[in-house]
């Protein structure tokens, strides 16, 4: 979101939006040097405004947190001004702030290509005191871009990558430059129907809604491979689907369960 651009919050403060408030409304305090301070008191002083707005974040009716520029906030009460110009945002709107500022990185991992991937975890790496130092970042990137990020919910499958980046304070150090677009909901899932009775159409339309979304491991699973061998099976005496294990085709017993929730005997 851009800073033309506005959204309502709570309690009808428009976010995004510059805005005249009260100093005596804002809290914060900065740890800029005094004769910083002094200098844009000055300024502050002739003009009897400020051109870059501190951006704060609304906590309640008529109170804001200032959270950048808060240097400003404090010039302004060194000569007495009773309004400083101001942006209010939420907290997406505050990345993005920061992330303007150069203050933060802030990469799609899901989307990332090898190349920002690589020059992301160099980056991290080379932070004072970083858990990642020491990181092949350029191996790390190549596993990571190889494997099917789509469906990642968090970063843990990066640890069994062995890229070198281990559960803790590794994996932990991603999340300061790295974030996730959540997968797009599932479809609802096909009726479960008597797999003794389902034509190999049926089982086919089942066995793709798993594999097609690689849930429980179906991944790579072959389903047309699959719902051959089973329709071509005697199934009329089967007491449950352990059978399906024995038919050499990729489903063990953990894959059952997934099966149970489409298919009943």
């Amino acid at each position: 979101m851009t800073a033309t651009q506005t959204e309502a919050s709570p309690l009808d403060v428009t976010l995004g939006q510059i805005r005249r408030l009260p100093c005596k409304f804002i809290k914060g305090k900065s740890d800029t040097q005094p004769i910083i301070l002094k200098t844009i008191a000055q300024e502050l002083s002739g003009t009897g405004k400020n051109i870059l707005p501190v951006v704060v974040r609304l906590l309640g009716e008529d109170k804001y947190q200032a959270i950048l520029n808060t240097q400003i906030l404090d010039a302004a009460r060194l000569v007495h001004l009773d309004f400083v110009w101001c942006i209010v945002v939420n907290q997406a709107m505050q990345t993005q702030v920061e992330v303007e500022l150069g203050q933060t990185l802030w990469v799609n991992l899901t989307t990332a290509s090898e190349q920002d991937l690589a020059d992301t975890l160099n980056y991290l790496a080379s932070q004072p005191g970083s858990p990642l130092k020491g990181l092949e970042a350029t191996s790390a990137a190549s596993k990571i871009a190889a494997a099917d990020r789509s469906i990642w919910q968090d970063f843990t499958p990066i640890t069994k990558l062995k890229c070198g980046i281990t559960k803790g304070k590794k994996l932990d150090a991603l999340a300061t430059a790295f974030y996730l677009t959540p997968p797009p909901p599932l479809p609802e899932p096909p009726a479960a129907i008597s797999l003794k009775q389902a034509s190999r159409a049926a089982i086919l339309e089942r066995l793709a809604y798993l594999t097609s979304h690689k849930l429980s491991g179906f991944g790579t699973v072959d389903p047309e491979a699959v719902s051959d061998l089973i329709a071509g099976a005697d199934r009329s005496k089967w007491k449950s689907l352990t059978p399906i294990t024995k038919l050499d085709c990729g489903i063990d017993t953990a894959k059952l369960k997934a099966l149970k929730t489409l298919f009943t005997l």
